[in-house]
């Protein structure tokens, strides 16, 4: 079943930010891979598509549209001290959705049930984890290059900006 790609005007039912083709072309850029099959390839995006909206409570702005169903696009989102037009889809959310395709094609489980078997013990104070023998990670894997590519529009990330009143000032 071919992806129905969110292109910026709210597509109702949408489960991707980018074609598989584009999403080809553009992982090669990066030097990402994704599954060569084109049925595999859409199944990856596809759940990416659902992990990025696992980073909406952290993202600025709110949705454009009711029907939409991933987290972007957006209203009164700054990146990189500009504003990030409502209609359109940025190349970050694109390729963080690649680096997670990516992820979840080499066996990144998006959807696990968590029993909390692979830790051992716990202390708060100073914080310290110890994992049963054999077990190595925690178990909400984190896939860097979604949060990097997500950073700019991140709530924590104007932070760092200048504010939209001091931009409007610049000719």
């Amino acid at each position: 079943m071919a992806l129905t790609i969110e292109d910026g005007t709210g597509v109702a039912l949408a489960d991707s930010y980018i074609t598989e083709a584009d999403a080809q072309t553009l992982a090669a850029d990066y030097d990402i891979t994704l599954p060569a099959v084109v049925a595999d390839a859409e199944k990856a995006l596809r759940r990416a598509y659902l992990l990025i909206n696992n980073h909406e409570r952290l993202l600025q702005g709110w949705r454009t549209h009711s029907v939409q169903t991933g987290a972007f696009p957006r209203l009164e989102v700054y990146a990189n001290d500009f504003l990030v037009g409502s209609e359109v889809i940025p190349q970050g959310v694109k390729l963080a959705q690649l680096y997670a395709a990516a992820a979840v094609a080499n066996g990144l489980e998006t959807n696990a049930t968590y029993d909390g078997r692979n830790i051992k013990s716990c202390r708060i104070g100073d914080l310290s984890e110890t994992y049963q023998d054999g077990e190595k990670v925690k178990v909400n894997t984190r896939v860097q290059g979604v949060y990097n590519s997500l950073y700019p529009y991140y709530k924590a990330a104007i932070a760092g900006q200048r504010s939209y009143r001091e931009h409007e000032d610049v000719c």
